[in-house]
């Protein structure tokens, strides 16, 4: 008998969409080009602090308005990202996120390419993304929200 593969140290212990709206463009086109918007929040989880909550919003649309792309979607999903506890503290965060939101994207992209198969201008798949300079932005942003607010406690 065959041992079981190893398990990555990144699980997806849940996620599901929250939102998935695809719409038709009149006139539009899968030539023209579209634009994308990703847009990333998380948390991580008070009970345990191997677990991260993940929420990633996605925005299709038109990059120039008078020649537009084909769809029109805004896509909403969420997930529970647990990494292993044999990863120092300081990686956890970063394997959680960069990853998690990978993960993500990738079951938004099979959603998105499921949805158009069968729409007015046939199949579209979403590029491949790098989640890492979007998740150090946002822990930049996030540490600098925080900060007034710990320099105003007394």
């Amino acid at each position: 008998m065959r041992a079981p593969p190893p398990l990555s140290p990144v699980q997806l212990k849940q996620h599901g969409f929250t939102t998935l709206a695809v719409r038709a463009n009149p006139g539009g086109s899968l030539a023209n080009m579209p634009s994308l918007e990703p847009v990333i929040r998380f948390e991580q989880a008070p009970s345990n602090p191997n677990e991260w909550r993940l929420w990633l919003v996605l925005k299709l649309g038109s990059a120039d308005p008078a020649r537009p792309f084909a769809y029109d979607a805004d896509m909403q999903i969420q997930a529970l990202i647990e990494v292993s506890h044999n990863f120092a503290a300081e990686q956890k965060e970063t394997m959680a996120l960069v990853n998690g939101f990978s993960i993500l994207f990738s079951a938004a992209r099979e959603m998105l390419l499921n949805v158009t198969a069968r729409s007015a201008y046939g199949p579209v798949s979403l590029p491949t993304l790098s989640f890492v300079n979007l998740v150090q932005e946002a822990r930049k942003q996030k540490s600098q929200a925080s900060a007034p607010a710990a320099e105003e406690t007394p």
